[in-house]
């Protein structure tokens, strides 16, 4: 009889258990599911991580271009904060074609590639009726020098450095940059180039022959010069496509492509000479 008894309480025991431990794989589950439907829920909230419609997307002969324009010292960045030397002359300076007669002779030069692709975006415009021609392009150190401190003895040293660079410090010595205008204009440089048939051709053309303007407007925290819808400059034709569709600047660009600068500039402060 008792042990009846015992062995009834042992397999009542035995049920509760049992029960017990069904109960808690319940819980279990159900707190695992509940985490889950959340983290399911927060990921169905989240936006998608996507390639904006300014990444570059190059196919690999754009690639290839790139590298060889970068080797080619095309993205050259000089600014106030990274100068040339004294003595750097470019060694495939190339006459142009298409210049303002009566501005130096001194200046009728670019590089040879840049020159090529700079008379071929000449042409294209004047083939639609429209005029442009170099005012100056390449300057040497000393032009540039001898340009620098007429501004800052006319304007003053603040406002010459909104304007003009500092010897060392100027796009021009690159080989790589000109300044351009119109018979529309009298062929002066000047803000008004920007308004007008040449300037809004140039600002919707120029990187199809690898040129880009170098200084926009409302970006001279970033380019540290004001607006000069006038101041062309060659990168290649992959790079000034690019800039142009990401409306950045070359600093932007170089920054977001990590491209390395050529071993001759020198960087400095700003402040420095």
């Amino acid at each position: 009889m008792r042990r009846a008894e015992r062995a009834r309480r042992q397999r009542l025991m035995l049920l509760r258990i049992l029960i017990a431990v069904l109960v808690i794989l319940v819980l279990v589950l159900g707190i695992r599911s509940c985490f889950s439907n959340k983290g399911e829920e927060k990921d169905a909230g989240q936006a998608p991580v996507e390639e904006t419609e300014n990444t570059p997307s190059r196919s690999e002969a754009d690639q290839a271009q790139l590298d060889q324009d970068i080797a080619d010292g095309y993205l050259i960045l000089v600014n106030k904060s990274n100068f040339l030397p004294e003595n750097y002359i470019p060694e495939d300076l190339e006459g142009l074609k298409y210049y303002a007669a009566d501005r130096s002779a001194d200046a009728r030069f670019l590089r040879k590639t840049a020159a090529d692709h700079f008379h071929e975006m000449c042409e294209a415009a004047s083939a639609e009726g429209i005029d442009i021609v170099s005012t100056t392009a390449y300057r040497s150190y000393a032009f540039q020098k001898d340009l620098y401190e007429y501004y800052v003895s006319t304007k003053g040293q603040e406002e010459a450095d909104k304007v003009s660079a500092k010897p060392g410090s100027s796009e021009h010595q690159t080989g790589l940059c000109a300044d351009l205008s119109t018979s529309e204009i009298d062929y002066v440089n000047g803000s008004a180039f920007g308004d007008t048939a040449a300037g809004r051709w140039v600002a919707e053309h120029c990187h199809e022959y690898g040129f880009i303007v170098r200084y926009p407007d409302g970006l001279e925290g970033i380019t540290g010069y004001t607006y000069e819808p006038w101041h062309v400059r060659y990168v290649g034709t992959v790079a000034a496509g690019e800039i142009h569709n990401e409306n950045i600047t070359l600093e932007e660009y170089i920054e977001e492509n990590n491209i390395q600068n050529v071993d001759i500039v020198e960087p400095q402060s700003e402040g420095g000479e």
